[in-house]
């Protein structure tokens, strides 16, 4: 038992240093004048759209708007992998 205990703390600290360093990775796509920059937890870093597609004036608000649904979008992904994989290891009696 102390050892599956201590396993699963280990697991969690190597989790938590994962998560770090994916807090850290960054990729950056543009195509067309929009460019998106992601990391790697899927958090929206940054959205830009050329004024040509919008009115100068609701360019920042379009660009807000965007970011904030994508980022709303993965996390509620991320919480529905989160229980399936919480499932998952119930199954293995984690």
């Amino acid at each position: 038992m102390f050892n599956q205990l201590k396993e699963m703390y280990e697991l969690q600290k190597k989790a938590k240093e994962i998560q770090k360093k994916l807090e850290n990775i960054f990729v950056e796509q543009s195509d067309n004048g929009i460019t998106i920059k992601v990391n790697g937890l899927f958090k929206v870093d940054s959205l830009n759209i050329d004024s040509s597609y919008c009115a100068l004036e609701k360019k920042e608000k379009l660009e807000s708007l965007l970011k904030k649904l994508f980022t709303e979008a993965v996390q509620e992904v991320q919480k529905k992998s989160a229980m399936e994989s919480k499932d998952l290891l119930k199954s293995f009696n984690l």
